[in-house]
């Protein structure tokens, strides 16, 4: 829980025209914040876990946004350009490589990705919103 800030506070009447939506910076952050918690609590950790242990004392990781992992790095294998989407680090480096990725989404520099994540989502959200108001106008009425 955060702790309060005065800021909080949001006339009742204008707190519906606020978008409680986070962006997808934000869930990328917080995911980020969560696998720290996840690591930290060991075989407690609670949800769906993002990382696992690996043979030499490395622990591998993806950063995850809407259900996608985010290419984290590109590189070249055989002349060819490959999205690197799942990362490993020793295991003992695992949260200051987590730092370093989140200061790089907040530098701006995954944007692109993140912008088309969430154009992704919307069109998703979209799409189940039309299809569940066709299937409630098909539906009789009682």
């Amino acid at each position: 829980m955060s702790k309060f800030n005065p800021s909080m506070l949001v006339p009742a009447a204008l707190a519906g025209t606020q978008s409680a939506a986070r962006s997808a910076k934000d869930v990328a952050l917080a995911n980020i914040n969560k696998m720290k918690e996840q690591f930290a609590a060991g075989e407690a950790a609670e949800g769906k876990v993002n990382f696992r242990a690996i043979e030499g004392g490395r622990t591998a990781f993806t950063i995850r946004v809407s259900n996608s992992a985010l290419v984290l790095e590109r590189t070249k294998v055989q002349d060819t350009d490959v999205d690197v989407k799942e990362m490993t680090v020793p295991t003992a480096n695992f949260t200051d490589a987590l730092s370093y990725y989140a200061d790089r989404i907040q530098a701006g520099e995954y944007d692109a990705q993140l912008t088309a994540l969430t154009e992704k989502k919307e069109a998703r959200t979209d799409k189940l919103r039309k299809t569940r108001a066709d299937k409630k106008a098909a539906e009789p009425t009682k």
